[in-house]
């Protein structure tokens, strides 16, 4: 019998109150990454099917003998790419076969897996099976909606997440009306729009207030990764909208398609602000059930498509120029948050404008690009976050990283999972933990079909990481070489 999502949840603040995910000693983590949004924005993400293999950096947490995964996904994930992640923790599959379970759907359709769940009840009742004693279980997320809730519901067991009636404050709308009531700047602009007449209409007061503006953003209230913005350029603004120099920054995104969404699930529109000097640092945090909370990183993030509205990558630590203003900011909004009774792992991003305080660009109430990479290194080297510092300490020195989901080439169509593992390896670039640096591959899943991966380089400072990214770069160059003769 399905229990009550409010039970699960009270059960869980319950328990674990004052206790972040970290903390987590012992019990069951059933990792849900299902990525929740509509079918139309996932389609604009290659290999979006394999990207709920980011969160198999919870493997790594088997390291302690009282933890047990579930790890559930769209498609089967390949075997070379699981015993990738244990040989982090130096253990193989049949070491951990009794705290391990892999529970697959095998439905590759461009749509969430909780909506695949839901649909095949029997994979559901799987993933029940492989949770025992639901006690002291939780489920981990990406980002959590009604989905995710029924889910949770069916199996019995809490959502270490938001709760989705507060979803709304991560949306872009919601985002600058948390960041006022935190006291936190954000760009000249407006929210909850509904249509492109009220887009339009909103653009004069950003005009008379910011008269050399040279173009506005509009945002899409969930987009993610860029790909739900539009540039709409100032210079020969008439009416109506449709009519401006606009560039969409998802791939095959016309007026004809972005309009609508507009209308269905709202939009903001603000100053895209141009300089050269301009930096887009992010801040991720974690607030723990009860309502403390904590900093768990900065990052610069690697940015590209128009005008750098497109996520690509990330740098760690942020700029230590900003790193503890971008934290001063996030710390204040996440009190707003979390006297809203909002919990779980989230991420924020700013835009930096030399001499005056950053801005707050958007809440993402969900894991991020920036979230994987972090808990990866931060496992891997066995590292602490120094919250004065921004660093992550490990070993009693710093490290810092360079990574990427966008690592693309059509050479590397055919290249197999266990053979750029081994080519990495091979050159001397993988990861090694006796010096707590090297690279670490992720998103090997859609190499084989589209030629995507992603890595994490970790060393002691960004330039050394550059170093190793592009060592690894050219091994599997070489290796995608070797195979076309």
């Amino acid at each position: 019998m399905a229990i009550a999502f409010e039970k699960l949840q009270a059960g869980l603040v319950q328990q674990h109150r004052g206790r972040s995910l970290s903390d987590i000693d012992a019990g069951t983590i059933v990792v849900i990454p299902a990525i929740t949004y509509s079918p139309a924005e996932l389609i604009k993400i290659t290999g979006i099917a394999y990207y709920e293999e980011r969160m198999l950096f919870t493997l790594l947490l088997l390291r302690n003998p009282d933890v047990r995964v579930v790890y559930v996904t769209c498609l089967p994930i390949d075997s070379a790419i699981i015993d990738y992640y244990l040989s982090f923790i130096a253990v193989t599959r049949s070491e951990v076969s009794d705290r391990l379970q892999l529970v697959s759907v095998g439905d590759a359709r461009p749509l969430s897996l909780s909506q695949k769940l839901l649909e095949n009840p029997d994979v559901l009742d799987d993933v029940g099976a492989a949770l025992g004693d639901t006690e002291d279980a939780y489920i981990l997320p990406f980002n959590v909606t009604q989905l995710e809730r029924r889910v949770a519901e069916h199996l019995g067991v809490p959502i270490w997440g938001p709760h989705p009636g507060d979803v709304w404050l991560g949306s872009k709308s919601g985002g600058r009306q948390v960041a006022r009531k935190a006291g936190v700047p954000v760009f000249e602009g407006a929210e909850d729009l509904r249509s492109t007449t009220e887009i339009y209409d909103a653009i004069a007061p950003i005009k008379a207030a910011r008269p050399h503006a040279e173009a506005v953003v509009i945002k899409l209230n969930n987009g993610f990764s860029g790909q739900g913005n539009a540039v709409v350029e100032l210079s020969g603004l008439g009416s109506p909208l449709e009519q401006a120099r606009t560039r969409f920054c998802g791939v095959g995104e016309s007026w004809s398609s972005f309009a609508p969404k507009i209308a269905e699930e709202g939009a903001i529109v603000e100053e895209l602000r141009r300089s050269s000097d301009l930096c887009s640092p992010s801040v991720q945090m974690r607030i723990a059930p009860g309502g403390a909370f904590e900093v768990v990183s900065t990052h610069d993030q690697i940015l590209g498509g128009p005008d750098g509205q497109v996520y690509l990558g990330c740098r760690f630590p942020a700029h230590e120029d900003y790193r503890l203003a971008i934290q001063e900011a996030a710390i204040r909004i996440t009190e707003v948050l979390a006297d809203a009774g909002v919990f779980g792992a989230f991420g924020m991003d700013f835009v930096v404008v030399p001499g005056e305080p950053p801005y707050l660009s958007e809440i993402n109430l969900r894991a991020g690009g920036t979230t994987h990479p972090f808990l990866m290194a931060k496992l891997a080297t066995a590292g602490r976050y120094e919250h004065a510092t921004g660093e992550l300490i490990a070993e009693g020195r710093p490290r810092a990283y360079v990574s990427t989901d966008n690592l693309k080439s059509q050479d590397y169509v055919g290249l197999a999972p266990a053979g750029v593992i081994d080519a990495v390896r091979a050159c001397g670039a993988g990861y090694e933990h006796a010096r707590r640096s090297g690279v670490s591959l992720h998103l090997l899943g859609p190499l084989t079909s589209l030629g995507k991966l992603g890595l994490t380089s970790i060393a002691g400072n960004h330039e050394e990481a550059a170093a190793l990214q592009s060592e690894a770069v050219a091994a599997i160059d070489a290796l995608a070489a070797r195979r076309r003769d």
